[in-house]
């Protein structure tokens, strides 16, 4: 195979050396400002290690016993106390009291905005700065979600979901609790389960999958948990809206430690598109750790030995909760869309501040920075302008505000 090569370049190396420069001079940048944040910034959202530090399967603190999204009322006490339960928390009364809410509707709204600063600052090109455009003339707020959630619980067995985000329908689906905790059924429009919930909208090792935050399908999905095992299967609709799409998931948990694997076959066009993709949380006290591996390939053979595999992501973080309304946290992630191109993987590392700084709301400061790509192709030989942007390597600063209620 033919590697490109290349030649020393003074002027470049030069521009090299400065931009090395300017990301140092960045990155200490944000250190002080997480460093100053701490004294005014934190998380509000609930992750896979509040499960495994409480011990407890989703439905503990969530509606939806697949986890994530609106809380019961165990959940939102552990939420007003900044995710601690009180010292005179009386987990029977609290029982008694929510099955006494049958036939219930809950409402949520979970709004997020954003504040993009583009380190890289192009005045010719006239645009502004985007979730996929690194440079700009002109920085800009954004409305990253707006989402309202209704749950109505029809019988002590069965709920009813429907989710709008500004005009978009996300959820809608009914879910039956066929056996308690063991096995639930939903049928409708909801969020494939693969992997890790992620909320995160750059988070980098979905993106090339249509895995991501909004992803939705049609379909029928059945999960339950049993003991410290964990599992779910759906079959959905593809992009062709053929119901030829299925995935299942499985893991369990070992004290502090939970991980599994997702499989996912679906025909979206002519030929097969698999996905594999393998996870693990861990929390210890404070600090919590997660990844995920995900590789893929099409074709009509269904094969994933290495020279099959046509591309490949994953990542890896960790967050620290320095106290409760405050946590920092950071993340390494890379795509690489075809591996018969060389070059063409995206390299980025994302740090978080995040601070709860009333019961319904927190503000959140990223630094998100795409890492250059050494092996990347000639410039003129890179067709997608979006993808010559990322290759080059260039940074955003997010001041996001999230309220929910």
């Amino acid at each position: 195979m033919d590697f490109y090569s290349t030649q020393l370049n003074i002027p470049v190396l030069r521009r090299n050396i400065n931009k090395l420069n300017i990301q140092r001079l960045l990155i200490l940048t944000f250190i002080s400002i997480v460093s100053f944040s701490i004294l005014i910034i934190n998380s509000a959202e609930a992750r896979p290690e509040f499960a495994a530090e409480l011990d407890k399967d989703c439905t503990f603190c969530h509606i939806d016993p697949a986890g994530g999204g609106p809380r019961n009322r165990v959940g939102e006490i552990f939420e007003e106390n900044y995710f601690e339960f009180p010292e005179d928390f009386d987990m029977e009364a609290v029982t008694e009291e929510t099955k006494e809410l049958i036939k219930q509707i809950t409402t949520s709204l979970d709004l997020q905005t954003a504040f993009i600063k583009t380190i890289h600052v192009d005045e010719e090109e006239g645009t502004v700065a985007g979730c996929s455009s690194c440079h700009s003339s002109v920085d800009r707020f954004f409305l990253m979600q707006a989402e309202a959630t209704f749950n109505a619980q029809a019988s002590e067995h069965v709920r009813l979901t429907v989710s709008n985000n500004v005009g978009t329908t996300l959820n809608a689906f009914a879910t039956v609790d066929a056996i308690p905790k063991h096995l639930y059924v939903r049928v409708g429009q909801f969020r494939l389960p693969f992997g890790i919930k992620q909320k995160d909208h750059n988070i980098l090792v979905r993106e090339g999958y249509g895995l991501g935050s909004n992803k939705r399908d049609v379909g029928l999905e059945a999960g339950g948990s049993y003991g410290k095992i964990f599992y779910n299967a759906a079959f959905f609709n593809a992009g062709n809206n053929i119901a030829n799409g299925s995935l299942g998931t499985f893991g369990g948990q070992l004290g502090p430690i939970r991980a599994g694997i997702s499989c996912m076959l679906e025909k979206p066009d002519e030929e097969w598109e698999r996905i594999i993709g393998a996870f693990l949380t861990a929390s210890f006290g404070d600090l919590s750790l997660e990844g995920e591996f995900n590789f893929g390939n099409s074709g009509e053979v269904l094969s994933f030995a290495d020279d099959t595999v046509d591309s490949k992501g994953y990542y890896f973080g960790a967050k620290y909760r320095l106290f409760p309304q405050l946590s920092l946290s950071g993340r390494y992630g890379l795509f690489d869309p075809d591996r018969m191109v060389l070059g063409d993987a995206g390299k980025r590392i994302t740090f978080t501040a995040k601070y709860n700084f009333m019961e319904n709301g927190a503000i959140s400061l990223f630094y998100w920075a795409n890492l250059p790509n050494n092996d990347r192709l000639p410039d003129e030989k890179i067709a997608s302008k979006s993808e010559l942007r990322q290759l080059e390597g260039t940074n955003q600063l997010i001041l996001m505000s999230h309220f929910w209620f």
